[in-house]
């Protein structure tokens, strides 16, 4: 009996998951009980990157809030105590498994294993799933056997074992009959407990449910009111989470992000480098151009680079590049912070970082952009790349005039993007569009053979985005400034005429005078590329083209600022001798 209380409080030592130490005493059982008390010292709690550069000392978690008393052991059946010893003792054995077969087989001959168990197996079957096994086990009867013994359970979980389901089942890439059904059952049982998630476990379940694709109107609904109550309460991270899980939706609730903003603002001085890297992320993706917000983010990021790792430095440039709110300076200090680093990337970092420093024009940079070039065409070839990856590689390569001197690798990447089926997800098709007529008017000697459904897609995500992009606040804006606009030019007096969402060459621009020939876009931070490659192909065809900032345009407050400000700018381009 003594062996097995032994054992037990092994197995419960081992079982707990971040690094603590005992604190005083722990007598062996007696003979009427277990009378030895559990008692645990946290780790000191992640400081925040403005208490680490004014040398704040990590603050300590209270104890208080993680000691667990064992003294109600005594109470229990020698039943409940050996199912609680075979329940710990499984899970360990789980967590020491890294080979998804193996774990398979050992679920396959202990199914009668608690839903914690069934849990802590989905979980280290999606940490260890890699590369060409993954097919064989997500279609694995075994791993569906997994899957429904979770779903039939998870009535008997609490709020936090279902977020622990839930961040388990995200780790599986793609979605299968069984993982959507987990996801619908969550979502099932999750809005029958009203006011009983925690900040982190609420974002968590989000997530998943978001991710897995479970978008009932019910569900996004008990995720926004739950929020909602919890705004005061939710960290950065959270915040990052909430607006993620509304993103994958498809939705966006200005009253709800308004919220997180505000919230974000207040907690500007417990962001974390993770939390920073996560904002960021979310709100390039979002096209969030809330200015203020980005301004502090920024402050407290650049203040603290060395506090990053190497990976969530190319994220946080990468996030900014795509938010334009990357300066020259501001690009050659995340290069000096990187340098001693880039050895290490691997090649969807890598990818990052050169589409980092095409986005911001960075030629100066060339040497390491062509440096970048060679690491990732240099990776082995059994190495698999995202479609994301190959993209923004071929992308950056059109923008910084490298692909000539990457010619084959840079067909051999196309060639690659084309043996997939196009996506649905519009992003990587309008990055591919700019790619395409680069190698009509100034790749003709790379032969690409284009696939016709690619075209047809490439050429309907553009036309589709260009028409929302039409009839938005800020084109408004513009055009009605731009209708009331008069200058000189040449001793003579000019006005605009232009017509909205016009084709020019193999594009469509936003403006455009005919009879000037002056093509005008604007540089907003909810397009997934820069228009400088665009301009530049177009002004080969002997338009002028006309490139406004986002963020110079918001400066400019009044009615006045923005005359003068689109006089000027107008001006420099009639001005610049005709492209020829």
């Amino acid at each position: 009996r003594d062996k097995v209380f032994v054992t037990m409080r092994s197995s419960v030592l081992q079982s707990l998951q971040w690094p603590r130490r005992w604190v005083g005493p722990c007598p062996l059982p007696g003979a009427r009980g277990f009378p030895g008390k559990l008692s645990l010292v946290a780790p000191q709690g992640r400081a925040s990157l403005r208490q680490r550069s004014e040398g704040v000392e990590s603050p300590a978690v209270p104890t208080s809030l993680l000691r667990r008393d064992a003294t109600g052991y005594g109470g229990w059946s020698l039943q409940q105590r050996r199912g609680y010893v075979d329940s710990v003792d499984r899970v360990m054995t789980v967590k020491s498994m890294v080979d998804p077969s193996e774990i398979l087989e050992y679920m396959a001959m202990h199914s009668d294993s608690d839903i914690r168990t069934h849990g802590v197996a989905l979980r280290a079957l999606g940490q260890h799933v890699r590369g060409k096994n993954y097919e064989q086990i997500v279609r694995d009867a075994r791993f569906h056997t997994i899957l429904s013994s979770l779903s039939s359970r998870l009535d008997d979980c609490d709020s936090h074992g279902l977020a622990r389901i839930a961040s388990a089942s995200m780790l599986f890439r793609t979605s299968t009959p069984e993982l959507k059904y987990l996801a619908e059952r969550l979502a099932a049982v999750s809005i029958q407990r009203e006011d009983s998630f925690s900040t982190g476990d609420l974002t968590t379940l989000a997530m998943a449910l978001a991710f897995r694709g479970q978008r009932d109107a019910e569900t996004v609904e008990f995720v926004r009111s739950e929020a909602m109550k919890l705004i005061t309460d939710l960290e950065p991270l959270d915040c990052a989470r909430v607006l993620e899980a509304f993103r994958l939706w498809g939705i966006f609730d200005r009253q709800l992000v308004d919220l997180i903003v505000e919230r974000m603002l207040d907690e500007i001085d417990s962001f974390t480098a993770p939390a920073v890297v996560e904002v960021l992320s979310v709100a390039s993706k979002l096209g969030l151009a809330r200015g203020f917000l980005l301004r502090r983010i920024c402050s407290l990021a650049f203040e603290n680079l060395r506090q990053f790792t190497p990976r969530q430095l190319v994220r946080l440039s990468y996030s900014l590049a795509k938010l334009r709110f990357l300066t020259r300076d501001n690009v050659d200090n995340f290069v000096d912070a990187l340098a001693p680093d880039v050895s290490r990337l691997g090649g969807g970092q890598l990818s990052e970082l050169i589409f980092t420093l095409a986005m911001t024009n960075s030629l100066h940079q060339v040497d390491l952009a062509r440096s970048v070039a060679e690491k990732i065409v240099s990776l082995p070839s059994d190495s698999q790349r995202s479609l994301s990856s190959l993209v923004d590689f071929t992308w950056s390569l059109c923008a910084m005039d490298l692909a000539t001197e990457f010619k084959l690798d840079f067909k051999a990447a196309l060639e690659e993007v084309f043996r997939k089926p196009p996506p649905q997800n519009r992003i990587p098709l309008m990055k591919l569009f700019d790619i395409l007529c680069a190698l009509e008017l100034e790749l003709k000697s790379i032969d690409v053979a284009v696939p016709p459904n690619w075209r047809a897609a490439c050429d309907e995500a553009d036309t589709y985005e260009m028409a929302k992009v039409e009839n938005s606040r800020l084109h408004n804006e513009i055009v009605m400034r731009l209708d009331q606009l008069r200058g000189m030019h040449q001793g003579m007096r000019w006005q605009l005429d232009m017509k909205r969402n016009q084709p020019c060459g193999p594009y469509r621009v936003e403006m455009l005078d005919e009879h000037l020939q002056l093509a005008l876009d604007v540089e907003t931070v909810s397009w997934p590329t820069s228009r400088r490659l665009k301009h530049r192909l177009l002004q080969g065809l002997g338009y002028r083209t006309l490139l406004l900032d986002y963020w110079e345009w918001r400066r400019a407050r009044t009615e006045e600022d923005q005359n003068t400000f689109l006089e000027r700018e107008v001006c420099r381009v009639l001005q610049a001798p005709a492209a020829k």
